[in-house]
């Protein structure tokens, strides 16, 4: 008990009202700490690190990390959430050209779709909707490789997901990170070629 007193004693000294309210300051610093190791992790790579994969380096649960997240969203810090895991935004446009292409097709060619793109060098930064309630609805995806698309695929499967393109008859847009403008311009030509872009009236 007199331990206690003199400790409180201590606190008060020094502005604190409370063993609690110390204690309380003391997470929040570990927490700012943690949500400043998180930048510090992203803006050192281009590949995505998942929730978990950060839960671990920082020895925290899966949710606290999710939380740190959103919190750093609110704060300006431009972190995405890809299927594959958070990445800074910069990352996404690693390519020179950045450009946006306008489909239309069935969930049936989003394969196809994807394949295109990457096998001419193009990176599927993300995907865009335009909804009639909530206007415009976009998620990252950044789909670089063989491997990114079939893994999209197998969620889309797996997970009994609608694609946003469903929401809106298949009409969607992507933003492409290109070596180059003229690259650009050969996925442009390609995909409406298949018919997979959107025709204009």
């Amino acid at each position: 008990m007199f331990f206690l007193s003199q400790f409180n004693h201590f606190l008060k000294i020094y502005g604190m009202i409370n063993s609690k309210d110390y204690i309380w300051r003391g997470a929040f610093m570990k927490a700012a700490e943690r949500r400043q190791k998180i930048i510090d992790i992203l803006s050192q790579t281009q590949v995505p690190i998942s929730a978990s994969s950060l839960a671990s380096r920082l020895g925290v649960s899966r949710q606290i990390i999710v939380g740190d997240v959103a919190l750093l969203r609110a704060a300006n810090h431009d972190v995405i959430s890809t299927p594959k895991g958070y990445v800074m935004s910069q990352a996404l446009y690693s390519h020179q050209f950045i450009g946006k292409i306008a489909c239309q097709h069935g969930p049936e060619r989003t394969k196809e779709e994807l394949d295109s793109i990457v096998a001419k060098g193009g990176i599927v930064v993300d995907v865009e909707v335009e909804h009639p309630v909530y206007g415009m609805l976009t998620a990252p995806l950044d789909i670089r490789s063989n491997e990114d698309i079939a893994n999209f695929m197998d969620k889309v499967e797996h997970s009994n997901a609608t694609l946003l393109s469903s929401l809106t008859h298949g009409i969607h847009t992507h933003t492409l990170s290109c070596h180059s403008k003229d690259d650009f311009e050969d996925i442009k030509e390609m995909l409406l070629d298949k018919g997979l872009l959107l025709k204009s009236n």
